[in-house]
Order: structure tokens, then sequence, then C-alpha cells
């Protein structure tokens, strides 16, 4: 990937900070817990919808999370990185993904490609505003 080696000393700068969950939006906290929900089910081989589901308080949303994840999964440059249940220190992957969600409870396209730009192809800048939006519509 070749990306402008001022965007790439920013990009690392803002991964190498360390966010505490509770600092971010209720809404983005929702997401990294159900993101590291999802990661408990792969590990274990099962189904995270009724997990979701049961979280979330709401089928739809519980889908829409879970596609979300699947759209990270497929665009996201490397294995995404979830912090334990419990852990209140996000990884720089789920800072982005909060950075993400809360861009996309503004509505500010810009501010969310902002927190993934040079990070993430521009492929999949697209199917990420989309499933992101899609889910926050239906936790909201």
């Amino acid at each position: 990937m070749n990306v402008p080696a001022g965007n790439l000393a920013a990009t690392i700068a803002r991964l190498a900070q360390s966010p505490v969950l509770r600092e971010t939006s209720q809404l983005a906290q929702e997401v990294v817990l159900a993101i590291r929900l999802c990661a408990l089910a792969a590990r274990d081989g099962s189904d995270p919808l009724p997990a979701l589901a049961l979280r979330l308080r709401h089928c739809e949303a519980a889908f829409a999370v879970h596609e979300l994840v699947r759209t990270v999964t497929r665009h996201w440059p490397e294995p995404f990185g979830v912090g334990r249940a419990c852990c209140q220190r996000l990884s720089p992957d789920e800072a982005t993904l909060a950075r993400m969600i809360e861009a996309g409870q503004r509505r500010s396209r810009a501010d969310f490609m902002h927190a993934i730009d040079g990070f993430v192809p521009s492929a999949g800048h697209e199917p990420l505003w989309e499933t992101c939006t899609h889910a926050i519509v239906l936790m909201g």
C-alpha cells in the first residue's frame, strides 16, 4: 500500500495512543463491547448473534453489528485486535473503530474518513461507512 509519509506518520502516532473505553461515547462503548463478544464467539466457534441480541436488546441491531464486524474483517489491513472483555484500555483497532462510530453518529463522513485514512485501503472506506452508519441507526 502506497501511503504518503505524512499520513503514515500521523496514523502511527494516532495508533500509539491508548484511549480508555469510558472516554468514548456510549454508542462507541456498546459497539466495542459487541466486537469483543464477536471475538469471543469466533474463538469458541459459536454464533455471536444470540449474545449480541441479548446485549443490544434488538435483533436487527445485532445483525447490523455482526455485518459491521464482517465488513471490518474484510477490509481491515490486518487481523482486528480486541482487548479483553473487562479491559478499559482500547486496542489501536478498537480506538479507530470508536472514532469511526463517533464520526458516524455525527454524520461526519470527513471525520470518518480521517479516522481510517492511511490505514484502511480506500476500497474499504465506503463499505465501512455504510455498515457503520447502518448499525448506528439501528442501535440508536
